[in-house]
Order: structure tokens, then sequence, then C-alpha cells
């Protein structure tokens, strides 16, 4: 009897053990990453501020991250990620696709929530286009389409990812404007994926001229990897809204705001974002109109 009684006993104990676990992993959210950069350094990049949060929070987060910016908004459509990191553009296309709403971004020491697209070319393709100081935004463009009129065909070229803002939607606006035809510019275009690897692209003269966000071209050159000597900044956008966070509008009240309060006291030590920030700033949908001009720019050329 008392045989039985410890199986039974050890059954109920499982049972109540298993129905605490799952209860555990419903409660977890799931934080999503667009791979900007190297998908596993980002990871490992945002652990200890997911790690205070959860703290903070008394939930558990988990992060996922997809091979590509269009992963991460069709996992949120699909509501396998509960919050994420997006760049400008591709938290557009998930306002849209998938009900995200904008409710965090990063913000520098002077308080900047900012950042800029840059075209950055082997020092060579510089030289030959004539420029030796950046040109910048739509006038500068305009400067940079009469230089590459007159070298048709002469460089290579790479986007980034379509779904990126710095490392295509935005130059390719700015180019659209000044009427440059990337496949009639160039001698070739096409795509490499993470930031990091564009400005790598450059560096090692495999590809003449990318697109590339500047805090990823600013954190490769201060850690050694790029410098100006081998990726030379020809043109620079105007200044961007910063890449926000954003969670699911399906989300209980009671979770979004916990959320909002925890994000928006992550100390300096462990707060992680888009370049250099020390913290994070309230900003919502109304801060990305700019970026929705430039999505249907881009989408009346499909």
């Amino acid at each position: 009897m008392k045989k039985l009684l410890a199986t039974i006993f050890g059954i109920l104990t499982l049972m109540v053990i298993s129905s605490v676990t799952s209860e555990a992993k419903e409660k977890c959210l799931i934080m999503g990453l667009v791979p900007a950069e190297d998908p596993r350094a980002m990871m490992e990049q945002y652990t200890p501020m997911t790690n205070w949060m959860e703290k903070d929070m008394g939930m558990c987060i988990t992060i996922f991250t997809a091979t590509d910016y269009t992963g991460v908004v069709e996992a949120m459509r699909a509501k396998k990620v509960d919050f994420v990191w997006f760049g400008p553009f591709s938290y557009v296309l998930a306002h849209e696709r998938a009900g995200a709403e904008a409710f965090a971004v990063g913000m520098d020491a002077k308080g900047s929530t900012t950042y800029r697209s840059y075209l950055v070319a082997t020092p060579e393709a510089a030289q030959k286009l004539g420029i030796t100081n950046p040109l910048e935004g739509e006038a500068g463009m305009n400067i940079l389409a009469g230089k590459l009129n007159n070298h048709k065909k002469s460089f290579t070229f790479a986007f980034t990812e379509i779904a990126s803002t710095s490392g295509y939607a935005v130059p390719r606006y700015y180019m659209m404007k000044a009427g440059i035809d990337p496949e009639k510019v160039f001698k070739k275009v096409g795509y490499v994926g993470t930031h990091d690897a564009a400005g790598l692209m450059v560096k090692n003269k495999i590809i003449d001229m990318v697109a590339i966000s500047d805090a990823i071209y600013l954190k490769m050159a201060e850690s050694g990897k790029i410098s100006p000597d081998t990726n030379a900044v020809i043109w620079k956008s105007d200044p961007l809204p910063g890449s926000p966070m954003a969670l699911r509008s399906d989300l209980p009240e009671s979770i979004k705001e916990k959320l909002k309060r925890s994000i928006s006291r992550v100390p300096k030590d462990v707060v992680t974002g888009f370049g250099k920030i020390t913290g994070y700033k309230t900003v919502s949908d109304k801060d990305y109109t700019f970026i929705r001009e430039v999505k249907k720019a881009i989408d009346s050329l499909k």
C-alpha cells in the first residue's frame, strides 16, 4: 500500500511540475531581432539586457532571430514573437502586416535618437568619382548621380537586405529621386545580407560600393575591422528616425505596460540597442511618417 501511495504521489508531483513548467513557458515573452549584423553575435549582445528585464518584469524572455528581416516580420504576424527590435523600414512593414506598435527607441548620451544611411566605397572608387568628402542628402545624391553617369557600368554595388532601412530603402529612395537606376548605372547590383558583411566586402575589394548604416560603420571602424583608408564614406542621408522596439498590438495591456516601464529604466551598464545608446525613450507610430513615404516610393518601383 505504501508503495502504491508513493507511486501515486510521484505521478501527481510530476504532473504538477509539468503543469508549472508549461505555465512558465506560456508566460515567457519572446523578443525578436532583425539580423542587421551576425545573428549569433546580436543574440549574445542583447542577452545581458534581457536578463535584467526578466528580473525587473518577473517574466522570462527568450530571444529569436531569423535569416532575414522579413522572417522576423512574419514571425510577429504568426504571433511567434511578442516584441521586436526592428529597423524603421521593417517596423513599417510589421505595422502594416502584423499590427506592430512602436513603443521605445534608443538614445545616445546627447538624447539623440536618429541615425543615417551611408554609401561607402573603396578608396579607388571614391578617387575615380572625385569624392574626397561625403556628399549629403538629396542634393548630394543629385551630385553623385552626375558623377555615376560619367562612369556608367564602372562599379559594382550592393545593398544589404531588401527590408533594411539604411541598407536599402533609404538609399534607394534617394537614388530614385535623383534619377539613378542602379541596374543601368552599376556594372553589377547585389545584396549581401548584413551591414557588417557589406563593410568587409568593400574593405576586401570584393565590391566597389555598398549601402550601410552609420552606426555599424562606426562600430566596425572603432573595432579596427575597417577604417576610412579602406572604406570611404561618399554619401550620407539626412538624419533618420531611430530603430524602434515594437510590440504586438494584441498583447495584454498589463504586459504592454510592463514592457514599456522596464525598457525605459534599463541600467546604462546593460542597455543594448542600435549604435552607442545610453537608454530608451518613448516613441510612437507617428514618428515613422517619413519612412512610410519612403515605403510608398519603394512600392512604386515594383
